[in-house]
């Protein structure tokens, strides 16, 4: 998702994963966004001024009341700003936010922004306290995103959650505070990935679908403000920020996960690689090597986006994908109206997208057909939008 061009106020406070800040200041300016850093006084007991003053390209926000200029910083910077950012958050700082109170550049400019993005990083008994936890609740209610933190090893040697979350998360976050909100109050289900079929213990049919196209469907469709489950085949890629995951192998499980979440869904998109046959008989050894030729005979698997379309409700919306090598708009054509959707998504598999990150689509409806070619995160950016206008 896009953040070329936003303005950011970056609010560090002291915590020891404020260290990592410095690579999200990284990250945030090689997407292109404008940066600029307000710290706590004890946030440069962890981070240099001159290295954020560096990597931003502006004088860093550190004193309330600065000796040698005139200027009232936190509201020219909250004016200038269209995002404030605080990561990391201390227990300390939530709470001040919280209650309004405004004693250092952070707490100050968190008043004069009256929202934004925080992400907690703490002890885990820190986090978990019952003040902490209600504090958290009246900023989401207030109008801020909670990045929830992370678990794992702490710097102080317990174990539990309290880690800052993971840049890529952060980054999601902020993604999603600027993507315009198209499918507000939407649940949205996405398949994605490929399936598996057994012939024995360690042998499978499936296909070289990496299941990217998916992810960033239901990374954009997150970011549009809908609540998104995606049910997924075997992948190592990253679960997008705020998005429910099932992960499933066989076409029968991922048939199981679908059917059940369409019940309550509002848009369905079928983005994965489903495997249309599968071994009649799963060898329950591993089939030795011996014999010259080996005949496996296959039996059709449910057609899960058929069954889908059958089951569609008044209010409900259908999108299909169709990979194809040959005769790609009229195969595609015939399966919209065959499998009763309301879309359908047409890629030429022979121009090699299987695993890339850049793709070339056509989305086509009843009433005409847009051509889409770009990353996979951009694309999945306009078929979301796409379908928000059905």
């Amino acid at each position: 998702m896009k953040i070329e061009g936003k303005r950011i106020v970056l609010g560090i406070t002291g915590s020891i994963a404020a260290y990592k800040t410095i690579e999200l200041l990284r990250a945030l300016k090689k997407k292109g966004a404008e940066v600029r850093v307000a710290v706590t006084p004890y946030a440069l007991k962890f981070v240099t001024p001159l290295t954020l003053e560096v990597l931003s390209g502006y004088s860093v926000y550190r004193e309330v009341v600065p000796e040698s200029s005139p200027e009232i910083r936190h509201t020219t910077l909250s004016a200038w700003g269209e995002l404030f950012l605080v990561a990391p958050a201390t227990a300390n700082t939530i709470a001040k936010i919280a209650c309004g109170i405004a004693d250092t550049p952070v707490t100050d400019l968190a008043l004069c922004f009256g929202r934004g993005i925080i992400c907690p990083a703490m002890n885990v008994k820190m986090y978990e306290n019952p003040i902490t936890q209600g504090n958290l609740k009246k900023l989401k209610e207030l109008g801020w995103e909670v990045v929830e933190p992370s678990s794992g090893y702490l710097a102080c040697g317990d174990e539990g959650k309290g880690r800052l979350a993971e840049i890529e998360d952060i980054l999601d976050a902020v993604s999603y505070w600027f993507t315009p909100k198209l499918l507000k109050g939407k649940k949205v289900v996405v398949t994605a990935g490929a399936t598996r079929e057994y012939i024995d213990p360690v042998r499978f049919i499936s296909n070289p679908s990496s299941g990217k196209m998916g992810f960033s469907i239901a990374k954009a469709a997150r970011a549009a403000g809908a609540e998104v489950t995606l049910i997924t085949g075997n992948t190592h890629l990253r679960t997008p920020y705020g998005v429910k995951r099932i992960d499933v192998e066989t076409v029968e499980e991922m048939k199981e996960a679908a059917l059940s979440e369409f019940e309550k869904a509002d848009i369905y998109i079928s983005s994965a690689a489903i495997g249309d046959y599968r071994p009649l008989k799963r060898a329950p050894e591993k089939i030795k090597k011996g014999q010259e030729r080996l005949v496996i005979e296959l039996e059709r698997t449910p057609d899960i986006l058929k069954l889908i379309g059958e089951r569609k409700k008044d209010g409900q919306l259908v999108v299909g994908f169709a990979a194809e090598t040959k005769d790609l708009l009229k195969n595609a054509r015939e399966k919209l109206k065959k499998k009763n959707l309301d879309g359908i998504v047409a890629n030429d598999v022979k121009k090699g997208i299987f695993g890339s990150d850049q793709t070339e689509v056509v989305f086509i409806t009843e009433k005409g057909e847009t051509h889409l070619k770009g990353s996979k995160e951009d694309v999945a950016l306009e078929i979301i939008r796409l379908i928000s206008e059905l």
